[in-house]
């Protein structure tokens, strides 16, 4: 992964630089452009992906295809501007982000792919304007405040990501999936691209399972064009990886494919289910263990890479899988999306029950409300589902980052009263998508890996918003219409494993270790005035005795000391981001 920034405006060359070697080390050298009021840096091994184009400077990371899902250079950026304008960002495709500066404009233009798997973040004030690829190199500018966004925490701390266009400093904001940012003299200008969600009909034309794999092959195809890379597949025990896995070995029949799979022992159902799918394929295949005692040292090097936190035990572990994979692979594959496109999460089958089944929608928005708020639900039935599920005591309720205790997520079931809930909510999703892909995409950058997710292409994303929802969830599977397009070069001890969740397992030892984080993290010799997380709420979260904790348990625990690594990590050492050994700074330790 390229790492990019620029500032439009008065600025010297030594910000620049120090703004560039805060970028992730894929290269050694940072490489500036300066044309008009614009200054663009890379850090790469080449500076192919930052050039000036006449009155135009132009800065381009990620994979980029066209409509076709051929491979676009950044001559063919700069050229597709020129013509279009921005309808060019319409028909690009790929991971991507951009940056140019066009003078005629007086402007800067920021694009994003469509689910933001290439992260990009801009911020701004009176005459003048900075992005980055990481925010790490907008805490070199003096004129960034240091102050938390308290609203962005706290729905962080009760939902795992930091909401929509937002970070965890209030003067930062990630340019939104699927769009176009026009900064010039006025208020930024958002354009959404396409695929808009609002411009479909609700779908009712069934699609065939021969479409949706012709789909998911093109789009694999697309990322396969390198014959002297070296490819991996990040490998689960579910159906979207194998599939991923499948047709890349198809594509490639020649190339000796190696996957990839991280869990917490012998026992978690994805290391048994991604060694069957790799012995049935035929491919190379390695495993990650990653044992509770392993976050002492994950976590705080995650969180770096993160910068906003997120993902619960998921990154940590992903992390731990791009350690693993460097040096054996250049590209990684993952099956990342394909829930959110084909409505396989565990929000879409309570959707589902929520609409289909008579009292489960009250039921549902019963156990939510429980949960955020640390309570027993108020009937009878939601409280009988709520012992079965959670046990016979009421949960703690979560740690606050302030005292305004809104939270910015939609909830699902505000989707159940719709004709197609299901489409309603892939259309809510491509509108206000987070940063999770491109969270993905920074542990993978890391390793210098670069990660690949198909089905977060445009076509595909055209294709999910044109499959009714009879096609997506049934009364026993979710992702039914994928599962039958798998079916066609997958056996059905692939295509119809159960979904699981990539976790530890929250026993004794996971519980031991969430008390040493808390101990460790949350000292009372730390100065308050930089407290963000109060230790008061986190300590009312903690086991009584020796049991393990329940899962929302370590839930809450988790987000509140991931939390606390980011506030040491970014804002406790802010001077040394503004520093001139700045790009020396790394994550810190526990």
């Amino acid at each position: 992964m390229t790492g990019m920034c620029g500032f439009v405006g008065r600025v010297d060359g030594t910000l620049l630089n120090r703004m560039g070697r805060l970028l992730p080390q894929s290269g050694h050298d940072v490489h500036i452009l300066q044309y008009d009021q614009a200054h663009f840096a890379m850090r790469a091994s080449a500076h192919h992906g930052l050039e000036r184009f006449g009155d135009r400077l132009v800065a381009c990371g990620g994979h980029l295809l066209n409509a076709e899902g051929m491979p676009l250079s950044i001559h063919d950026v700069a050229e597709g501007y020129g013509r279009g304008g921005v309808q060019f960002f319409d028909g690009l495709d790929g991971h991507y982000s951009i940056a140019i500066w066009d003078a005629s404009l007086r402007a800067l233009v920021l694009a994003r792919d469509p689910f933001g798997v290439m992260p990009l973040v801009f911020a701004g004030g009176e005459n003048w304007t900075a992005f980055a690829s990481h925010y790490k190199a907008l805490l070199a500018l003096p004129q960034i405040s240091a102050a938390p966004d308290l609203l962005a925490i706290n729905t962080f701390l009760y939902n795992g990501w930091a909401p929509p266009g937002r970070t965890f400093f209030k003067d930062l904001r990630p340019v939104l999936p699927g769009s176009v940012v026009l900064i010039g003299a006025s208020e930024p200008k958002i354009i959404r691209t396409k695929p808009r969600a609002r411009d479909y009909e609700t779908p009712h034309e069934p699609v065939t399972p021969n479409h949706v794999l012709e789909a998911v092959e093109r789009s694999v195809n697309a990322y396969a064009h390198d014959t002297t890379a070296k490819y991996g597949v990040s490998l689960s025990g579910g159906v979207d990886s194998a599939l991923i896995a499948a047709l890349l070995h198809k594509c490639l029949p020649r190339t000796q494919l190696c996957s990839f799979t991280v869990g917490h022992g012998e026992s978690d159902p994805d290391i048994i289910g991604a060694r069957q799918t790799s012995s049935i394929l035929g491919i190379s295949h390695r495993e990650v263990i990653v044992r509770p005692k392993d976050l002492i040292e994950l976590l705080p090097k995650t969180v770096w890479c993160l910068e906003d936190p997120g993902g619960y035990d998921e990154f940590p572990q992903l992390y731990a899988l791009a350690r693993g994979a460097a040096g054996k692979v250049d590209m990684l594959f993952s099956g990342n999306m394909c829930d959110t496109l084909f409505a396989g999460m565990p929000a879409h089958r309570r959707l589902w029950l929520g609409r289909h089944v008579p009292g489960a929608k009250r039921i549902l928005n019963e156990l939510r409300s429980a949960e955020l708020s640390g309570t027993l639900p108020a009937s009878w039935p939601a409280r009988a589902v709520h012992y079965a599920i959670k046990g016979r005591h009421p949960l703690p309720a979560p740690c606050s980052a302030g005292p305004d205790q809104s939270r910015l997520a939609t909830e699902e079931m505000a989707f159940a009263d719709e004709d197609s809930p299901f489409f309603r909510m892939l259309g809510s999703a491509l509108a206000s998508w987070d940063n999770r892909m491109g969270a993905q995409q920074v542990l993978a950058a890391e390793f210098g890996l670069r990660s690949c997710m198909p089905y977060a292409s445009k076509h595909l994303i055209d294709l999910a918003l044109r499959i009714p929802d009879r096609q997506k969830v049934g009364p026993t599977q979710v992702k039914v219409i994928l599962r039958k397009a798998a079916e066609l070069i997958l056996p059905r001890a692939i295509t119809h494993r159960k979904k699981y969740i990539q976790q530890f397992r929250y026993d004794s030892k996971m519980a031991d270790v969430m008390d040493h984080l808390y101990s460790r993290l949350f000292v009372s010799s730390r100065p308050a005035q930089s407290r963000i997380v109060s230790p008061a709420e986190v300590e009312r979260l903690l086991r009584r005795g020796k049991r393990p904790y329940k899962p929302l348990e370590i839930r809450w625990l988790w987000n509140a000391i991931t939390a606390e690594i980011w506030t040491q990590q970014f804002v406790d050492r802010r001077d040394e981001f503004l520093g001139d050994r700045s790009g020396d700074i790394g994550p810190t330790s526990i």
